[in-house]
């Protein structure tokens, strides 16, 4: 319980105080919704494998190998955007 109190104030300050970083606050953002959107890249990969597969076995074992690489990249660019974010703000 304490746990989940905790994450839900830094989650909050975090939220509160993005609004003072206006010019990167769509790179901030956009690299969080990549990584809290991640996951869905095992689905939909899954998903399309399987929409005309031969042999359903495979398509899975494709399909979830594939979308855990593309999960993997979309979490590792989107974390690197949040993190290089103020760096952009620093140059200007």
């Amino acid at each position: 319980m304490k746990s989940k109190v905790l994450i839900f104030f830094v989650v909050t300050s975090v939220a509160l105080s993005l609004p003072c970083y206006a010019d990167t606050s769509s790179k901030i953002q956009s690299g969080i919704k990549d990584v809290i959107l991640a996951p869905l890249q095992v689905s939909d990969n899954v998903k399309t494998e399987t929409k005309d597969a031969k042999f359903l076995p495979f398509a899975l074992v494709g399909g979830v190998l594939k979308g855990s690489f593309y999960m993997a990249k979309q979490i590792v660019t989107g974390t690197l955007t949040v993190v290089t974010s103020p760096l952009e703000m620093i140059h200007k």
